[in-house]
């Protein structure tokens, strides 16, 4: 029986504060967001699917006793509109939202 092959990409940067060594291995632990995905017919009834992701938080690294911690390295708009979509929400209907509470929103910001 013919199957369906099911594969992630993950793009993205994230700062990290020490150099790492080519071919090694490390463990890698962090949150990822996925925004797409491609499906490729394999001309027998089944598909190829490739998920498209992004890191979305901090990493952590590890190989032996060496944990290195990394940091997304996206600017805090691609954050915010990454973190729209994946809401489900149109990015420019949010900030006309957003856009419209903006004194509410200062005023609150200035009370701390």
């Amino acid at each position: 029986m013919d199957s369906n092959d099911f594969f992630l990409k993950i793009t993205g940067k994230v700062n990290i504060p020490v150099p790492l060594e080519v071919d090694n291995e490390y463990q890698f632990t962090g949150v990822i967001s996925t925004y797409g995905s491609d499906s490729t017919s394999k001309q027998d009834g089944t598909h190829t699917v490739t998920y498209k992701a992004q890191f979305s938080e901090s990493i952590t690294l590890i190989k032996g006793e060496q944990v290195i911690l990394g940091k997304d390295k996206q600017s805090n708009s691609q954050q915010l509109r990454k973190a729209v979509y994946a809401r489900g929400h149109e990015y420019d209907e949010f900030m006309r939202h957003l856009f419209s509470r903006l004194d509410g929103l200062f005023e609150d910001y200035e009370k701390k």
